[in-house]
């Protein structure tokens, strides 16, 4: 399957017809909606939420239309989601086999993910279930055809040794990045979105939970549990059981220090969950845009 048709002309067309509906009033962020009137991008330029027809008639894979409104979702204002899908149709290539891109922006993910899990040792279940599933990458990469029993033993493999970590752990939460990525992106529609919003994810808890420690602020679990007892202990104090009790105000006046914690706590989370983003995203358009030529089509 070659990519647009193998024809510039109806990329073009594409970004136009996208320009003018994310000027209408039907744009919206939700992803694969549509209700006869407006949703989200895919919706809009297909007029149903049939992805079959998205294969059809632009020859693309159900995992870039996924991906295409799966990035309008996570940015902090409309304007920068929608640049990010214009960014995105811009850099799928004309004339490609983008099967072999999926597992390739995954590999790029995965890569990055075994950076992450450098501190742990070699021989760790976590490291052996990554580089499992980047070999099935590779092996898809290469032409090989693989078994979808294959792909199941990988996530079952990944799945297994996430659940051997600390709920909430770093290494919990990229061990759910491999998990997401342990699919045939021939076969998920969504095996790219869901691996870039879970790596998205990884890395800003990851980076909060560091930077918590070193400015030895509060963590999320310490501030909801105080906000939980003040919340309790105002509700004895109370005749009207259902007054509404301003905790966040009362943390404010007789917790300062926690307060200013809970601020900047959820302030460097909004910049990290920013930062990462940007970088995921950097990701995704910098292997659509590079990639070799190895990957055209010459069916």
């Amino acid at each position: 399957m070659q990519s647009f048709q193998d024809n510039p002309a109806l990329k073009r067309s594409l970004l136009q017809k996208t320009q003018a509906f994310q000027a209408s009033d039907g744009w919206t962020t939700r992803p694969v909606y549509w209700d006869g009137k407006g949703g989200s991008l895919v919706g809009g330029l297909l007029g149903s939420e049939d992805l079959d027809q998205w294969t059809r008639e632009f020859a693309l894979p159900k995992w870039t239309a996924l991906l295409l409104d799966m990035v309008a979702v996570m940015p902090p204002s409309a304007e920068e989601a929608k640049a990010a899908q214009i960014s995105l149709l811009e850099a799928l290539p004309v004339g490609v086999d983008l099967d072999q891109y999926g597992n390739l922006v995954l590999s790029r993910f995965l890569k990055e993910t075994e950076k992450d899990l450098s501190f742990l040792p070699t021989n760790h279940p976590l490291r052996a279930s990554l580089a499992g599933v980047m070999a099935l990458h590779e092996a898809e990469m290469s032409g090989k055809s693989l078994k979808p029993s294959e792909w199941r033993e990988a996530r079952s493999e990944a799945i297994t040794a996430t659940d051997q970590a600390a709920p909430d752990s770093p290494e919990a939460k990229f061990g759910a990045v491999i998990e997401a990525a342990a699919w045939d992106p021939r076969t998920s529609r969504s095996v790219v979105a869901d691996t870039f919003r879970s790596w998205i994810n990884a890395r800003r808890d990851a980076t909060v939970q560091q930077k918590v420690g070193e400015q030895g602020l509060s963590t999320f679990e310490e501030t909801k549990h105080l906000l939980d007892r003040i919340h309790e202990e105002e509700r004895k104090k109370r005749k009207d059981p259902k007054e509404f009790i301003h905790v966040f105000g009362i943390l404010e006046e007789r917790y300062p220090k926690e307060y200013r914690d809970m601020r900047d706590f959820h302030r460097i989370q909004h910049e990290e969950a920013v930062r990462q983003r940007q970088a995921g995203f950097h990701i995704i358009i910098s292997t659509l845009e590079s990639a070799e030529v190895k990957f055209r089509c010459i069916c």
